[in-house]
């Protein structure tokens, strides 16, 4: 009588369909036709004793009856390719054709001091009605300016030719991120400590809105292109999206025009309501977000996750508004090991391209197509980092590099190589000699002097950095714990 088949057994594939057995016949069809003979002789014997029912000894039956080793691999890169929404090939041509050619910046000024500690500034335009008593009208202009958020909890506008201050506005706690409207920058959403956002208007000097629906601080806050969503991410384990509606300027309700008086656009606010539409739970904290340039995305990354996170964002038709959940394990072996946590997302200004900076003891730059795992490139920056430290940066207008900061007061230029091509030291001890010490006499060039100036200038955080275009040049503009805003200017 026959025993009966254990069930383990009845359930395994046949030779033909064993995908042990295919992957070995697989190999040794390789190692035969690539003339690796001492190699394939190793490989059938240790075969044989690990697999008996193994038949890798005749070259005959190897040569006909399996698929070429290399066939397999040229499909699953074509596949893999395939699966993609933008081809990676194109892309890495065209970042290396991106070279930097800009002069090395040496000068840095001093461009703004303040009474306390700088989180973070960026450039914007601040929109001025003023009265004109010369002429007895309404004057209104835009005004280029930085707007920096500080300790003391107020957001501050400067002018960004002779940094004189033009406003301040207070708010109940520091700003940790805000983010002006794309569209009126008269519009900054400021996300607090205390987990209020609030939409400010910088020309009636209002909150206009403020909504308090995040238990913990808010780390970052991120406006869509099209101004139709605001992304607050906190430390509550939440993502929270509003929608903003915004109604045309009524201008019949202006104010009454004089004789030969221009309509004025600030005479009027447009009218906006901010409305709560999703909440997104995290499994950890989350920390750094952007919206893709279409609006149609809003991407995100969290604390100690290997997965960048999608969310697709509704459409304006009825029906698709589905806030559709995605992802992408940003290991290159596609396994679940998390080395390391992406703390800050920026785009390409030119190309379909996310940098991911993450939390390694030396700050990395990934870079990564949309919608995509297949790396690009990881730049090496040499920034020394901590685990308390917020990592931050900033493409150069033409894409060509990347400005990093650091806790060292340095701040550092990659290009698209991966070499660094500068660090420029700007803030706390590294920061150069101010210019009301030049010309000190050598009786006062103590050690004790020295190290009085050097305490004086604080810490030498760097907070933030922005590259921007400026007056015809490419400037770099970075805030610290050295209570100072630094701008530092290059010829393109």
């Amino acid at each position: 009588m026959t025993p009966p088949t254990p069930a383990a057994a009845q359930s395994q594939p046949q030779n033909g369909d064993n995908p042990t057995i295919a992957a070995h016949k697989l190999v040794a069809r390789f190692l035969l036709q690539a003339g690796y003979k001492d190699t394939l002789e190793s490989f059938q014997r240790e075969s044989a004793v690990e697999h008996p029912e193994l038949n890798l000894q005749s070259d005959a039956s190897l040569v006909s009856s399996q698929p070429d080793l290399r066939d397999v691999v040229e499909a699953w890169i074509s596949s893999r390719i395939a699966s993609l929404s933008i081809a990676p090939a194109p892309l890495e041509a065209e970042l290396h054709d991106l070279e930097l050619t800009a002069a090395i910046p040496e000068k840095v000024t001093t461009a703004i001091r303040d009474g306390t500690n700088v989180l973070s500034v960026k450039p914007g335009v601040f929109p001025k009605r003023t009265w004109d008593s010369t002429e007895l009208r309404f004057k209104s202009e835009s005004i280029p300016c930085f707007i920096t958020a500080s300790v003391d909890r107020t957001l501050k506008i400067y002018r960004s030719d002779d940094y004189q201050l033009l406003d301040t506005h207070a708010l109940p706690s520091p700003v940790l991120s805000f983010a002006p409207h794309p569209r009126h920058p008269r519009f900054v959403c400021a996300a607090t400590m205390e987990g209020t956002v609030a939409v400010v208007d910088l020309v009636t000097r209002e909150r206009i809105h403020e909504m308090r629906d995040h238990l913990k601080y808010i780390v970052s806050a991120v406006w869509s292109p099209d101004g139709r969503w605001i992304a607050t991410l906190g430390y509550d384990k939440q993502i929270i999206i509003y929608e903003v509606i915004e109604k045309a300027v009524d201008l019949s309700d202006a104010p009454a025009l004089l004789d030969d008086e221009e309509p004025d656009e600030l005479s009027t606010s447009p009218s906006i309501s901010v409305i709560q539409r999703r909440i997104i739970k995290t499994r950890t904290n989350p920390e750094a977000a952007v919206f893709l340039p279409k609006s149609d995305y809003l991407v995100y990354s969290a604390r100690d996750d290997n997965i960048l996170h999608e969310i697709r964002m509704p459409g304006k038709a009825a029906g698709d508004a589905d806030w559709a959940l995605s992802g992408f394990n940003l290991n290159e072996n596609n396994d679940d090991w998390i080395s390391f946590s992406v703390l800050f997302i920026t785009i390409h200004p030119h190309l379909p391209i996310l940098a991911l900076q993450t939390s390694t003891e030396n700050s990395r730059i990934l870079l990564y197509p949309f919608h995509s795992n297949l790396r690009l490139s990881t730049l090496h920056t040499s920034a020394a980092q901590s685990d308390f430290f917020t990592p931050r940066h900033s493409w150069l207008p033409d894409g060509t590099a990347i400005l990093v900061n650091s806790e060292d007061g340095v701040l550092r230029l990659v290009d698209l190589r991966d070499s660094v091509r500068a660090r420029i030291g700007a803030h706390g001890v590294a920061a150069p000699t101010e210019e009301e010490e030049n010309g000190i006499t050598a009786e006062v060039r103590t050690e004790r002097a020295r190290l009085r100036r050097e305490q004086d200038r604080g810490s030498s955080v760097v907070k933030d950095v922005v590259a921007i275009e400026r007056n015809g040049k490419v400037a770099f503009v970075s805030c610290g714990f050295d209570k100072t805003v630094k701008v530092i200017e290059i010829a393109q």
